[in-house]
């Protein structure tokens, strides 16, 4: 049985549905670090600080961002390992068990990761890359399968076993960025600084993409504003850079035009990010 004492699980929540508790079903035997960003159903709320291992529940004023909020409450956990994980990933016991001891195997590791699957138990995992790479992975014959323990130039930030020790001396998440391109740039970083990250091919844990949260015109518009606005920042883009203000007019273009044919959604999606690129020019 896992030790508390080995590992601290952190989740942040964000209009989160109920799904959070079929992931705090498989969390039991260590304890909980839950950051609120704001707009969740009191219910739930509720719900989750009667869990007996939830050790801290931190609620920011404001939505701070997916990668702050991660940086804030790993500082409060006094484990030698943190799972971050979202609340649309599930894990059992023995997986999460499977990435903490895989450390052993793996001293240098910054990271372990489990292999992600479907509902219906099918491996749905691949080796992406860190963008920089995507040529080189483009060139590779590979057909991307792998049947064990490889280690790998990227991981998402859905769930992930931290080594604190090697991590709290290279940093975590750039606070910089919102959402979307953190776990990007901390793997980017990893690679930098020659830290390994691992993918365990017996770990596995089954991550329902988009599941965790409620979707609606408030959480839409932060999503497509921000998937834009966080790859400005880990492109390192600076403002003079003739292309964000021709990007800018194709965005507001498309925003009238498909208002136009009543394309409200493509209309939004297209203002959002013409948002982005405003407030990227404007900091």
């Amino acid at each position: 049985m896992i030790q508390k004492h080995n590992v601290t699980a952190v989740i942040v929540l964000y209009n989160v549905t109920n799904i959070v508790f079929q992931c705090l079903e498989n969390l039991k035997n260590i304890d909980i670090i839950i950051a609120d960003n704001g707009d969740n159903d009191l219910d739930i709320i509720k719900k989750i600080k009667k869990q007996k291992n939830v050790i801290k529940y931190f609620k920011f004023k404001k939505n701070i961002g997916f990668g702050r909020a991660c940086n804030f409450s790993i500082k409060y956990a006094k484990t030698d390992y943190c799972l971050l994980i979202e609340p649309d990933v599930f894990i059992k016991h023995e997986d999460i068990i499977g990435l903490k001891d895989s450390f052993s195997k793996y001293p240098n590791a910054g990271i372990t990761v489990p292999t992600l699957k479907n509902a219906s138990d099918k491996i749905i995992d691949k080796l992406d890359n860190i963008p920089e790479l995507h040529q080189l992975e483009k060139n590779n014959k590979s057909d991307n399968h792998f049947f064990g323990d490889v280690c790998v130039n990227f991981c998402w930030a859905a769930v992930m076993m931290l080594n604190l020790k090697v991590i709290n001396n290279v940093g975590l998440f750039n606070k910089k960025i919102f959402i979307f391109w953190e776990d990007f740039y901390l793997c980017r970083n990893l690679k930098k600084n020659k830290i390994p990250v691992i993918k365990v091919f017996n770990s596995r844990a089954i991550h329902l993409e988009g599941k965790s949260t409620k979707r609606n015109l408030k959480s839409n518009f932060i999503i497509y504003k921000h998937h834009i606005l966080s790859s400005f920042i880990y492109f390192h883009v600076k403002k003079n850079e003739k292309f964000l203000i021709k990007r800018f007019f194709i965005y507001i273009f498309r925003t009238f035009s498909y208002l136009f044919i009543l394309r409200f959604d493509k209309s939004f999606k297209n203002f959002a990010r013409s948002c982005a690129i405003y407030s990227f020019l404007k900091k």
